[in-house]
């Protein structure tokens, strides 16, 4: 069905609890199991804080997928047709929920909440083609919507499968990291790169030759090149704004790239092992420091250990932060 839309919304809990999701990794790229919370040093502002870790062995889920299917996203549709099949690994040994909703230039259909993945396989196996937008941050902030809806007690995920960066969304990046900071919602990505799906079909496809292409009045032209105008920009603004790494590094989540429905399958299957290995510390803020709150996160005699975890948290000054 046609997602509704309604006016953007602040959204804040009724308690001092942060949560923060942190997977830890070796330098070899493994994930770290088996560490207690006094191995964790938690900063808020630079000030360190006292961290439980939480048993989530057996937490519900409550899994949004959010699917791009316009702009560069229509050469990858093809790719999503097994999504259904691999939501498995990600759920696996969790009671959970799980609903799909597709975007273009804004939310599309959505498919809600539902106790089996197979009841909404259908948005992956036969996806329909969206308009040329990908406004990830519009989907992002209709997806805090409505995972914010569901029980406390939900452990509440976002899939995120886009490209990089955002294209014609009309919410700002600001609210978003606000609404971040105030919601216990995790964004994991799987991205394509839109710069590297049309650089491979220039080397690939049948091509003709193009004008000679001028960087700079005093070098001489690139001869033989293979147009660099509209994808060039498309390129920079890629460089100076990766919206999807951006958001899941705020939530305490990865971004993982993939170019090919193979790919896609490989590197769900990597995001379902690190999930099942990321922790979740909460603790009590000692500042009621109204706004935005970095956090960093470091494993105590081990500097060589990689942590993704929660960057950020927004506290409203009257002694409510995040749940």
């Amino acid at each position: 069905m046609h997602a509704s839309h309604s006016p953007t919304s602040s959204i804040t809990s009724t308690t001092t609890l942060v949560v923060v999701p942190a997977l830890v990794r070796t330098p070899s790229a493994d994930a770290l199991p088996a560490l207690r919370a006094s191995d964790f040093q938690l900063t808020d502002n630079g000030v360190a804080q006292r961290v439980t870790l939480d048993d989530v062995e057996h937490q519900p889920l409550a899994v949004l997928v959010l699917l791009q299917t316009g702009g560069a996203a229509v050469e990858q549709l093809p790719s999503y047709a097994k999504l259904g099949t691999m939501l498995t690994y990600l759920t696996a040994n969790h009671p959970y929920r799980v609903a799909l909703t597709s975007f273009d230039s804004q939310p599309e259909y959505a498919w809600d909440f539902a106790p089996r993945v197979s009841e909404i396989e259908d948005g992956f196996v036969h996806p329909k083609q969206g308009d040329r937008g990908a406004a990830i941050l519009d989907a992002v902030d209709y997806g805090i919507d409505l995972l914010s809806k569901q029980p406390p007690a939900y452990r509440r995920i976002i899939l995120l499968i886009s490209q990089t960066h955002d294209d014609n969304s009309s919410v700002k990046a600001e609210e978003i990291v606000r609404r971040l900071g105030e919601n216990n919602i995790t964004i994991e990505c799987l991205t394509f790169s839109p710069e590297k799906a049309w650089l491979k079909d220039q080397f690939t496809k049948p091509r003709h030759e193009n004008a000679p292409y001028q960087y700079a009045p005093n070098l001489p032209p690139m001869l033989h090149a293979f147009n660099l105008g509209e994808p060039l920009g498309v390129a920079i603004k890629a460089m100076r704004e990766d919206t999807s790494a951006t958001v899941a590094a705020l939530s305490g989540g990865e971004s993982l790239p993939f170019s090919s429905k193979s790919e896609l399958e490989q590197q769900l299957a990597v995001l379902a092992n690190h999930f099942a290995n990321t922790y979740s510390l909460s603790f009590r803020p000692s500042s009621k420091t109204p706004g935005f709150h970095a956090l960093q996160l470091r494993i105590a005699g081990h500097p060589e250990f990689q942590v993704s975890a929660r960057a950020s948290y927004w506290s409203s000054g009257d002694g409510n932060s995040s749940q």
